[in-house]
């Protein structure tokens, strides 16, 4: 037979049971729309920054100069080198001679919080082109500052700059 206390104590805990139940239900209901905000957001983000990429890299290649870059770049990226430095990388990449067609970027964006840096949004993209020389692949890192989206690094790959 139960005695009285031992009866209270099972109400007590059938309580405590059913509050902590109720705090789990909420959490999880909470971790759902949380996740399914950041999808919205983040496909939101690939969007816009694809979009980006794909408006700005074609302006780039077809007139592949420092100036045109630095028109789209971030204060990090026109602080990495001298300027004698990126007229050499510049005079460099004209070994691809005449650009003649963007042919698409893959990649996405990413949305990172830091103590030290608050929340970055950035992007890394991959896009193909054809040059007079041969294909090149080129690496884009991207930065959304504010509303606005700038080129934190920008990496061209191709055969025809082989050698030397």
């Amino acid at each position: 037979m139960m005695t009285l206390d031992e009866f209270r104590k099972g109400k007590n805990m059938k309580k405590t049971l059913m509050i902590l139940g109720g705090i789990f239900a909420v959490l999880v209901v909470a971790g759902i729309i949380g996740i399914s905000v950041l999808a919205v957001k983040g496909k939101a983000l690939d969007e816009e920054s694809k979009a980006y990429i794909d408006e700005i890299t074609p302006k780039i290649l077809a007139n592949l100069n420092k100036q045109t870059l630095f028109q789209h770049a971030s204060d990090e990226l026109k602080n990495s080198a001298s300027s004698e430095e990126f007229d050499k990388i510049f005079n460099w990449f004209a070994k691809l001679g005449k650009y003649k067609e963007y042919k698409g970027s893959s990649g996405q964006a990413n949305i990172s919080v830091t103590t030290e840096r608050g929340k970055q949004i950035t992007g890394l993209y991959q896009a193909e082109a054809e040059f007079e020389n041969g294909p090149a692949t080129i690496k884009i890192t991207i930065i959304k500052k504010d509303d606005t989206w700038q080129i934190m690094g920008f990496h061209i790959s191709s055969m025809a700059l082989a050698g030397e």
